[in-house]
């Protein structure tokens, strides 16, 4: 018995050997390169992206808690490692030129990485502590530095994280017609055009609630600009009412009694041309205060006309529902 199983053993340890060869020659024909060769073969692939499209539309959003709002940048990338920087916050940062001009680099640090490595003033005005952007030692919670997490095949979109927020960054080609300073002015009217701070929050018709901002945007006061991209949503959400004993309640006839609680949550929003205003993630609604509401979403409003200007209104794009802000 003790033979046999000695030999079951050796076998087993010969079939293990064999297998582990098998699987590491197949392992070479899978990866002709090694990956140094494909990290390489990556970051170059990031630097032409960059490069190919040229200038770019950067969708930045600082702070880990999203508390200063979505801007907009225009990223002109050069093959010689300089970029060129427009940005809708110009007038608040004391600069006489209304693009900046600083070394960007692409390499290896958590993936392949985007670093703005010398000094800009409109770039890293999030970033840096201190100074004449008032954000105390830890600025305003912004990134100069990215991870690439995603090239499309046709270098329409880069998806890149923040380092030190985790955000969401987006690159999208300026559009071919565009300069960037004709695209920062169209952000620009985008925001002059909502002359309000409060509307009634409408779904299907029907008033739930309120949204409303701090302030109007002032594009020369940095504070004020940031807290009018800054809403709240406040309705009424029914939920089940429990008992003394924590029990859910009925009514006579077995029907669940109802009570309204309210929600209220800030959303963080960024502004495009053309009245577009988009959230930095989908609001999803809580309860159903109108039936079937409870998980639909709604991210991106367009400014849309009414019969008369006092009645123009943002219009949810991209939900099942009709949610307007009016």
């Amino acid at each position: 018995m003790e033979i046999n199983m000695k030999r079951i053993i050796t076998y087993l340890v010969s079939a293990l050997m064999l297998f582990s060869l098998a699987s590491c020659h197949k392992s070479s024909r899978i990866f002709s390169e090694t990956a140094a060769e494909r990290t390489e073969e990556r970051i170059e692939l990031c630097r032409n992206a960059l490069v190919a499209r040229g200038t770019w539309v950067m969708e930045y959003f600082p702070d880990e808690d999203l508390r200063y709002g979505g801007w907009i940048y225009v990223l002109e990338f050069s093959p010689d490692y300089t970029v060129k920087v427009w940005f809708e916050g110009a007038g608040f940062i004391p600069q006489a030129d209304p693009v900046t001009e600083s070394e960007y680099k692409v390499e290896l640090g958590t993936g392949p990485m985007l670093k703005f490595c010398t000094n800009n003033d409109y770039i890293h005005f999030f970033s840096f502590p201190g100074g004449p952007n008032g954000g105390g030692y830890r600025g305003w919670g912004g990134d100069h530095e990215f991870t690439i997490m995603s090239i499309s095949d046709n270098y329409d979109e880069i998806i890149m994280k923040g380092l030190k927020s985790f955000n969401r960054i987006r690159l999208t080609p300026l559009p071919g017609d565009e300069t960037p300073e004709g695209y920062i002015a169209k952000v620009h009217a985008s925001e002059k055009a909502v002359t309000r701070k409060s509307f009634d929050l409408c779904v299907n018709g029907k008033v739930i609630g309120t949204a409303t901002r701090e302030t109007l945007p002032d594009f020369n006061n940095y504070e004020r600009f940031y807290k009018s991209k800054i809403w709240t949503l406040s309705y009424e959400m029914p939920v089940q009412a429990n008992d003394e004993n924590g029990n859910p309640m009925t009514d006579e006839n077995g029907n669940p009694v109802y009570k309204s609680e309210k929600v209220v949550e800030n959303v963080c929003a960024i502004n495009l041309p053309d009245g577009v205003m988009k959230l930095y993630k989908p609001y999803t609604f809580k309860g159903n205060c109108v039936e079937g509401l409870d998980g639909q979403t709604v991210g991106t409003f367009r400014w849309t006309p009414g019969v008369f200007s006092s009645n123009d209104y943002y219009s949810g794009t991209d939900s099942f529902y009709q949610i307007t802000l009016q």
